[in-house]
C-alpha cells in the first residue's frame, strides 16, 4: 500500500487540471497506482510495476501523460537530458502516448509511442513549459493527443470545419418538402446541428446520441426514429440547456419536424432521415470555423424573398464587424443590444476574444464582460430570434464547450442571462426604465412609424412618460431615448439609424436631446439597400454620453460616405471583398478618435465637420456636404438612382409615411387664437436704406472679389455678383424693389445692394425686443400685397413707409419676443417640410426602375 497516496488523500481527492486528475507524487510505484485504480488494473510487467513516476495526468483510469520532474542542476546538458528521457520512456510507453520531462523552466515533450521529441507545426521542438496551473495546458495536451502517432511526432494544425454547404443542402431538403420560410429552415438546421455537435463532443451519449439514433434505422421505421427524437432526445437537450424560467426560451425551437406541442410531425420522417444521413456523412463537428459561426444566418437569408420581411431587422455581418472594430471593449464593461435580433453585435465582440473575456475556474464560468441582448419581435415568428441568439451563442462558444463538456448547466445559465425575450409588454425592451447601466450599446433598432402610437399609449398607461419625454417620431425615436438614458456617463453607443432621425422636422427635439446629453463622435453614411431588400437610407451614429448635460462639445465630428460594403447590394448579395469602403471608414475613425482636433485625411469619402453644423433645427444629413460632382466621382449618385420593383414600392411607401407624419406635424402648428398683437408702421421699428445705382455689370467686371452683391432677383438667394469690397457689415432684411417686388431675405455679414433692393435694420431701441426670423417670415408674406404697377411691379421706399404690420405683444402691450420666436419656428418647420417633400418627389421621379435586374 502506498503511504503517499493515503497520507495526502490522493485516492479520493486528487489535484485537478480542469476535469483531469493530477498526481504530483514520486514515492508511489506503478503497482500501487494500479491497486488503487488510479491506472488500469492490468499486468505491466514486474520491472515496470516496481518503477515510480513523479507525476501522472489521468481521466478516469486512462493515463493522459506521465511526468518526470528534474532539478535544474541535473537538466542542463544534452547528456543529462538524454539520461532523463531514457529513465522514463519505457514506463511511459506502457502507460500513455505522452511523456513530459521538466525542471519547471524548460520542458521536453516526448512521443512515448516512438521516443521522438514532439515538434510544433513549424517542425521545431515544442517549446512550451509544463505548468499544471496554466489555463492553456489542457489545450496543448489535447492538441498533442490528436496529432501524434507511432509514425508522427509533429503537431497538426487544427482542421476547421465550415458546414455552410451542408447548411444549404439541408435548407433545400427541408424547403422542398415543407415550403417553410428560410428562418424556420434555419431554426431546424441549427437544432439538428446542435444535436450532432453535442454528440460529437460526447455531451449526448448512449440512447441520446446522434450515432445511436442513426444506428436505430437498421431495425426501426422512419416514423419510430422521429418519435424517438421528439420524445426522448429533444427533452434531454432541453434538460442539459434549461429554459429561462422568465421567457421560456432555450437553444432549440425548430418546428418543422416537431410540432409546437412537442410531438413528432410524422409526415416529415423521410426528410428527417435524409437530413440525419447528411450530417452522418459529414465530418465531426468539433472545430468550427469562425466564418461559419458568423455567416450562418446570412446563408439562409439569401435563399428566399422572405428576407423582405426580415431584412430591416438583421444587420449585414460586414456592417456589424465594422462597428465592432470601432469599439475598445475592456474587461469589466457591460455591453447591450436592446434590439438584438440573432445577437450578432455582442457575439462578434466575444468572437475573437473568447479566451480573454471568459475563463473557467473551479467548474464555474467567470465572465470578464457582461453582454445583454433583448428583443421582442413584431410578430410570433420574429420572437424566435432570441432562441436563435442563444443557439448562436452556443456555436460561438463551441471551442470553450469542447474544453468543458460537463458544464452544460453553467453555459445554459450564461446563455439565458445574456439573451432575454421581453414578453410582459408590447413595449418589449422599452418597458424597462434603465438609467446609466451600460458602457457600450451597439444596436440596429427597428425603424417603423406605423404602430408607434400604440407604444406611446402603452408608455402612458405604464407610467413611463417621464422616461420618454421627447415625443420623437417612430419606434426608432423611442429606442434613441432609451439608449441615451441607459448609457453610463462616458459610455459609448453605435446605433444604426434611418435618415429621418437626422433630418425629420418633427424630430428636432430628439436631435436636441442627443446634443444635450451626448457628444457626437461620428456619422457614417451607408448606401441605400445596405439591408436585405430594403431601400431605406441609413447611417451609423457614434455618440458618447456626457458627464454633465452642461458639458460643451468643442471637437469636430467624423463623417464618411460608404458606397460599397463588400457585397453586391442586390438580391444575390455576391461577395466583393475588393470593394468595401467600411474598411477605410473603420481605420480612419480609429485614427480620428485618438486625435480629434488634429486629425486629417486625404480620403475623398471622409470629412471632419465642425460641431456647429449639428444644430437641432438643422438637417444632420452629412451627404449634402459633398458636391454633386464629388458624389458622381465616388459613384454614389448613379448607384442610388437604380432600384428594382420592390425597392420602388418601398420608396413610395416611405414617402407616404412621410406625408402622414407631415400632416400630423402641420396640424400641431395651428395658430393659437388668443394671441394679442401690437400694430406698428415699418418706419417705427426699422431703419430703411436703399441700395446704390453704382453697382452694375460694368462695375462687377472691374471689381471681382469675394463679397456678395444682392439685387432684385430672387434666384440664387438674390445674389447677382461678388466684388472686392462691401458697403454693409450688419444683420438685416433686404427686400426686392421691382421684378418679384416685396420678396424678403435675411442677411448677416458683409455685403452690398444694387438700386433694385432695400435694407431694413431693427432700430437700436428694439434690438432686444424683435426677432429677425419672425419679421422675415412676416414681411415676406405681407410686402408682396403692397406692390404696385402692372407686369413689372414695384415696391419703393415710399410704399414701405406706409405699411403697417402686426407683431405679438404681451398683456402690457410690449413686444412678446418669445412668441415671435415660437411663430418663427413654425414657419421654419413648414419650409423644411416643403424642402423634404421636394426631395422625396425628386427622388421618386429620378429613380431608374429596373424591371429585370442585371
Amino acid at each position: 500500500m502506498s503511504e503517499e497516496l493515503l497520507q495526502r488523500d490522493l485516492v479520493k481527492n486528487p489535484e485537478k487540471i480542469g476535469d483531469w486528475n493530477f498526481y504530483n507524487i514520486g514515492a508511489t510505484t506503478i503497482k500501487s497506482l494500479k491497486e488503487h485504480n488510479i491506472i488500469r488494473n492490468i499486468n505491466y510487467g514486474t520491472k515496470i510495476e516496481k518503477k515510480k513516476v513523479d507525476g501522472l495526468i489521468t481521466e478516469g483510469d486512462k493515463v493522459i501523460a506521465v511526468i518526470e520532474n528534474k532539478k535544474p542542476s541535473k537538466f542542463r546538458t544534452k547528456k543529462q537530458k538524454q539520461k532523463a528521457l531514457k529513465q522514463e520512456i519505457k514506463v511511459a510507453q506502457k502507460l500513455t502516448k505522452i511523456l513530459i520531462v521538466t525542471d519547471t523552466m524548460e520542458t521536453i515533450w516526448i512521443n512515448a509511442l516512438n521516443g521522438e521529441t514532439i515538434k510544433d507545426e513549424k517542425g521545431n521542438d515544442l517549446n512550451y513549459v509544463f505548468n499544471p496551473k496554466d489555463e492553456n495546458i489542457i489545450e496543448i495536451i489535447n492538441k498533442i493527443n490528436n496529432s501524434i502517432s507511432k509514425t508522427n511526432s509533429t503537431l497538426k494544425p487544427i482542421e476547421l470545419i465550415n458546414p455552410t454547404e451542408l447548411a444549404k443542402q439541408i435548407w433545400q431538403d427541408i424547403w422542398i418538402v415543407s415550403g417553410a420560410t428560410p428562418e424556420n429552415c434555419l431554426y431546424t438546421f441549427i437544432e439538428l446541428f446542435i444535436f450532432k455537435y453535442l454528440s460529437d463532443l460526447e455531451i449526448l451519449k448512449g440512447t441520446y446520441s446522434f450515432y445511436d439514433l442513426v444506428d436505430m434505422y437498421k431495425k426501426n421505421t422512419d416514423e419510430d426514429i422521429l418519435e424517438q427524437y421528439a420524445k426522448i432526445i429533444r427533452p434531454k437537450i432541453k434538460e442539459l440547456f434549461k429554459e429561462n424560467p422568465i421567457d421560456r426560451t432555450t437553444i432549440i425551437n425548430g418546428t418543422i419536424f416537431v410540432s409546437k406541442n412537442q410531438k413528432a410531425v410524422r409526415g416529415y420522417s423521410t426528410v428527417f432521415k435524409k437530413v440525419l444521413f447528411r450530417f452522418r456523412d459529414y465530418k465531426k463537428l468539433e472545430n468550427i470555423d469562425y466564418e461559419f459561426k458568423s455567416r450562418l444566418f446570412e446563408s439562409f437569408m439569401k435563399q428566399s424573398i422572405s428576407k423582405k420581411n426580415w431584412g430591416q431587422f438583421f444587420t449585414p455581418l460586414k456592417v456589424v464587424k465594422a462597428i465592432v472594430e470601432m469599439t475598445d471593449v475592456k474587461e469589466g464593461d457591460k455591453i447591450c443590444d436592446p434590439a438584438c435580433g440573432v445577437g450578432k453585435f455582442p457575439l462578434e465582440i466575444v468572437a475573437n476574444n473568447l479566451d480573454r473575456f471568459y475563463k473557467v475556474r473551479n467548474k464555474k464560468i467567470e465572465a470578464k464582460i457582461e453582454i445583454s441582448g433583448f428583443d421582442k419581435g413584431f410578430d410570433a415568428e420574429e420572437q424566435k430570434t432570441i432562441i436563435l441568439a442563444k443557439a448562436n451563442m452556443l456555436i460561438y462558444f463551441s471551442d470553450m464547450i469542447k474544453k468543458y463538456p460537463d458544464l452544460t448547466q453553467e453555459f445554459s445559465d450564461l446563455f439565458n442571462k445574456s439573451f432575454i425575450l421581453k414578453t410582459n409588454s408590447i413595449l418589449g425592451t422599452l418597458v424597462d426604465n434603465v438609467t446609466e447601466e451600460y458602457d457600450w450599446i451597439l444596436t440596429n433598432p427597428p425603424y417603423v412609424t406605423t404602430g408607434s402610437s400604440n407604444l406611446k399609449e402603452e408608455i402612458i398607461k405604464s407610467g413611463l412618460e417621464d422616461h420618454y419625454k421627447i415625443n420623437a417620431v417612430g419606434v426608432e425615436g423611442l429606442f434613441m431615448e432609451w439608449i441615451i438614458r441607459a448609457l453610463k456617463k462616458n459610455g459609448k453607443a453605435f446605433i444604426i439609424i434611418p435618415d429621418g432621425i437626422l433630418n425629420r422636422i418633427h424630430d428636432w427635439n430628439l436631435r436636441k436631446f442627443i446634443r444635450d446629453e451626448c457628444f457626437i463622435d461620428g456619422i457614417i453614411s451607408l448606401p441605400t439597400k445596405t439591408f436585405f431588400t430594403n431601400i431605406k437610407k441609413t447611417y451609423i451614429l457614434a455618440i458618447t454620453k456626457k458627464n454633465k448635460s452642461s458639458d460643451i462639445q468643442n471637437v469636430p465630428v467624423f463623417s464618411y460616405l460608404v458606397n460599397n460594403i463588400g457585397e453586391s447590394l442586390d438580391i444575390h448579395r455576391f461577395e466583393n471583398p475588393d470593394k468595401n469602403d467600411l474598411n477605410e471608414a473603420v481605420n480612419l475613425f480609429n485614427q480620428f478618435k485618438g486625435a480629434k482636433k488634429s486629425f486629417k485625411t486625404n480620403s475623398p469619402r471622409c470629412k471632419v465637420i465642425p460641431i456647429k453644423y449639428f444644430k437641432p433645427d438643422n438637417s444632420w444629413i452629412i451627404d449634402i456636404l459633398w458636391t454633386k460632382e464629388e458624389k458622381i466621382k465616388l459613384g454614389i449618385i448613379e448607384e442610388e438612382n437604380k432600384v428594382n420593383i420592390i425597392d420602388f414600392a418601398s420608396l413610395l411607401n416611405e414617402t407616404a409615411n412621410n406625408l402622414k407624419g407631415f400632416e400630423q406635424e402641420i396640424k400641431l402648428l395651428e395658430q393659437e387664437k388668443d394671441i394679442k398683437f401690437k400694430e406698428v408702421k415699418i418706419p417705427e421699428i426699422f431703419n430703411i436704406t436703399l441700395g446704390s445705382a453704382k453697382y452694375n455689370h460694368k462695375y462687377f467686371s472691374t471689381h471681382k472679389g469675394k463679397y456678395p452683391v444682392y439685387s432684385g432677383q430672387t434666384k440664387n438667394n438674390g445674389e447677382i455678383a461678388r466684388i472686392d469690397s462691401y458697403e454693409y457689415n450688419k444683420e438685416g432684411l433686404t427686400w426686392t424693389i421691382d421684378g418679384y417686388a416685396g420678396r424678403v431675405f435675411y442677411r448677416n455679414g458683409k455685403f452690398s445692394l444694387t438700386c433694385h433692393g432695400g435694407l431694413l435694420t431693427i432700430k437700436n431701441e428694439f434690438k432686444n425686443k424683435l426677432d429677425y426670423d419672425f419679421l422675415k417670415y412676416l414681411l415676406d408674406n405681407e410686402l408682396p400685397n403692397h406692390s404696385v404697377g402692372e407686369g413689372n411691379k414695384r415696391l419703393k421706399k415710399t410704399h414701405i413707409e406706409k405699411i403697417s404690420i402686426k407683431i405679438p405683444a404681451d398683456k402690457n402691450k410690449d413686444f412678446d419676443l418669445d412668441k415671435q420666436k415660437e411663430i418663427a419656428d413654425k414657419y421654419k418647420k413648414i419650409e423644411q417640410i416643403k424642402e423634404q417633400l421636394k426631395k422625396d418627389y425628386e427622388r421618386m421621379i429620378n429613380s431608374e426602375v429596373q424591371i429585370v435586374e442585371k
